[in-house]
């Protein structure tokens, strides 16, 4: 007879005794155990993804919002458990406080880049996760540490000879119903319409006396309570931390992958498939994180035979507005500030810079531990410099840099501490082991739009901690040992041995922005078709930027492990990826004044406020960036550094003051439109086409051209 499993808590049933009984015949009644387990955990991902999925359809957004929102109702319905209040009103007060943030996020943020591309919208939805996080892990600390009491009555039902408990049932029938009652409230209901109508054509919709404020906050606060619901059931069943919803989150954007963003039916399926397949893949195999390997398959698996994906949501038409006297007053002091500090310190320029190699010189070999902080610095520029390749030049958002720098970290250890190799051959190797990983993820990037590749990239992050990264034969320490014969257990001889490479990679990243191929990068980036209508390549040029991404973000992250010198992989999984991304976005994606901003911002300044203050201050740069980047998505989607560009003068360019767009794109696009060559002339002129005349040599005939 097969033991009774209990699936009560994060606790998960005794493969290893059940396996035992596939020789005697057991195995079909434990594999539609197993299957019977998936479908339950899978509920849970339904239900999150059904809200996500609502959330595009009516407002084109792929909110990571949402994971922040579980997190919220779930901490709160903790912790007044925990209090001793009645666990319905501990849920209800708990739902109602989650569905009042979310609609504060709708008016904060969404509605501020509610015309930004679809891009700009995921981005400031990872500002609200990463503050969110943030502000949980000041006020609660990292893990709750009290255990969330089930909402409902504490008993089993037995299916399959598996004890499933109330509380489960529970999320999977909210799940069923909610799916089922949005399917209903979308296709046969007025107002269902109208919600559909607002982000296909938000003026049309406004003409015929739909509100899209009121659509927006209505779907923010459907969202946030679905979410709230999903953090409320799945509390109990689950260790209540800050990185279980993330988790969550993860799973439910899986199955949105089966309704590719836009069907209901489908995804509530592809939740229950994706739980079932966790499931079966850790009875199969009882290796640490299969289940996720099992994911990553079935991403895989849907990219490759899934041909059509749904558009884009176009921005929504926001009429011009006047702004308020205040907003108004302090939008122009802050320009004129930022101006007025620029243009006094550029004729002190030569000064400045000294100054700068003077502290990056002198100031972090005072100390280890300005030592340590100067490394760490020049950690995220190398990480930044990866991101503007990928993101701000190909243009393709990347959620799976943690795994990159994990991939260099954990390799140089198993190189060095394993096998015994030197530092100054492993460094390289590590660096070099991250490119087959771009390699992989940069083939489904050549034929998915950002959104699905977001996804796609979450789900070989996932599967990097989970899986790779628990591997027993990779080490988890690395002795820093010598380094071309010098001593790297003092943190300064690695600052001063980062420095030279950081600035080479910089070199690097400049030339490629001024070459040719960065041209033809950018020119892929925005116009594919006319790029591949001109005889280049496109998917070649965006694939080689993957790999050169991928190489520069696993040698950043081989440097970080022999600056920590002990690691685990918790510390690669995809929270990394999320701060990095958010970090480059903050300081302007598409700038090479943005890694230094960097690494001034978020190695440097954390340092100078908290000292040696413990892990509850280190939520304070999270807690910044998530506010100031939902400020810059909303005000300057260039980042920080558009600040610090030096306005154009009118005299340069074109005659009528404005840039031209050929000579600022670069050779390749300046090799488009050559020059016609050397012809004969029956009039005998020199050989060559007359050029015709700019506008300052002569009018604009205003008769009909010839």
């Amino acid at each position: 007879r097969i033991p009774r499993l209990s699936i009560r808590g994060d606790r998960r049933p005794d493969w290893q005794v059940s396996r035992k009984l596939l020789a005697v015949g057991g195995s079909k009644v434990l594999y539609l155990s197993a299957a019977l387990v998936g479908v339950i955990v899978g509920a849970a991902y339904s239900l999150m993804a059904v809200s996500l999925t609502l959330m595009y359809r009516s407002t084109g957004i792929l909110s990571f919002a949402h994971a922040a929102f579980a997190m919220v109702a779930a901490y709160l319905y903790a912790d007044f458990g925990s209090k001793g209040w009645p666990l319905p009103v501990a849920a209800a007060v708990a739902t109602l406080v989650t569905v009042a943030y979310g609609l504060l996020v709708e008016r904060l943020v969404i509605r501020r880049v509610r015309a930004a591309n679809s891009t700009m919208k995921l981005i400031a939805t990872l500002g609200v996760l990463q503050f969110t996080v943030a502000l949980i892990v000041l006020a609660y600390g990292s893990d709750l540490g009290v255990p969330a009491e089930p909402l409902l009555p504490a008993r089993n039902i037995e299916m399959f000879d598996i004890l499933v408990s109330y509380q489960q049932l529970a999320v999977v029938g909210v799940s069923v119903i909610a799916a089922a009652a949005l399917a209903a409230f979308l296709a046969r209901t007025k107002f269902g319409l109208a919600v559909r109508a607002v982000p296909q054509n938000a003026e049309s919709a406004r003409l015929m006396g739909i509100s899209p404020v009121d659509v927006s906050r209505f779907n923010w606060a459907l969202g946030s309570l679905l979410a709230a619901l999903t953090g409320v059931l799945v509390a109990p069943t689950t260790f209540v931390n800050v990185g279980t919803f993330p988790l969550l989150l993860l799973k439910a954007l899986t199955a949105c992958l089966f309704g590719g963003l836009v069907s209901l039916p489908l995804t509530f399926v592809g939740g229950l498939v994706v739980g079932v397949v966790e499931s079966e893949f850790q009875l199969q195999f009882s290796a640490v994180g299969a289940n996720s390997l099992g994911v990553l398959g079935l991403v895989v698996a849907l990219l490759v035979f899934r041909k059509t994906w749904a558009a884009e949501v176009p921005p929504e038409v926001v009429f011009p507005t006047s702004p308020g006297r205040v907003r108004r007053r302090l939008n122009e002091v802050g320009t004129a500030t930022v101006t007025g500090l620029v243009e006094v310190i550029r004729p002190y320029r030569l000064m400045v810079f000294a100054l700068a190699a003077f502290a990056l010189l002198v100031l972090p070999t005072g100390s280890e531990y300005w030592a340590f902080v100067g490394a760490r610095a020049l950690f995220y520029v190398i990480q930044a410099l990866s991101l503007v390749l990928l993101v701000g030049y190909s243009g393709q958002v990347s959620l799976m840099h943690g795994a990159y720098v994990g991939i260099g970290a954990f390799t140089v250890s198993f190189l060095v501490h394993g096998h015994g190799w030197p530092l100054e051959v492993a460094i390289p190797v590590a660096a070099l082991a991250g490119v087959p990983m771009g390699a992989l993820v940069g083939l489904p990037a050549l034929r998915l739009s950002g959104l699905q590749f977001a996804i796609a990239s979450l789900a070989f992050s996932g599967a990097a901690a989970s899986w790779l990264f628990q591997q027993p034969q990779l080490s988890r320490q690395l002795p820093r040992g010598t380094l071309f014969g010098v001593d790297l257990f003092e943190t300064r001889n690695l600052y001063l041995f980062m420095l030279p490479v950081t600035v080479a990679i910089y070199a690097l990243v400049w030339n490629i922005r001024r070459s040719t191929y960065g041209a033809l990068l950018l020119s892929a980036r925005d116009s594919p078709s006319t790029v591949a209508h001109f005889g280049a390549n496109p998917r070649r040029a965006r694939m080689s930027a993957f790999l050169m991404a991928s190489f520069i973000a696993s040698l950043g992250g081989a440097f970080w492990g022999v600056l920590l010198t002990r690691f685990g992989a918790e510390m690669f999984s995809f929270g990394l990826s999320i701060s990095l991304l958010l970090f480059t976005v903050l300081a302007g994606s598409q700038s090479l004044a943005a890694p230094v901003l960097v690494g001034l911002l978020f190695g440097v300044v954390p340092s100078l406020l908290q000292g040696e203050a413990g892990t509850e201050a280190s939520a304070w740069p999270d807690l910044i960036s998530g506010v100031l980047v939902v400020m810059v998505v909303a005000s300057r989607p260039e980042g920080l550094a558009s600040l610090l560009r030096r306005p154009r003068s009118a005299a340069a360019g074109s005659p009528h003051g404005m840039r031209d767009p050929v000579l600022a794109r670069g050779r390749f696009a300046r090799a488009l439109v050559r020059p016609a060559p050397a012809v004969s002339h029956p009039n005998g002129h020199n050989g060559r086409r007359a050029e015709p005349a700019t506008d300052a040599q002569q009018p604009i005939p205003t008769g009909s051209l010839p």
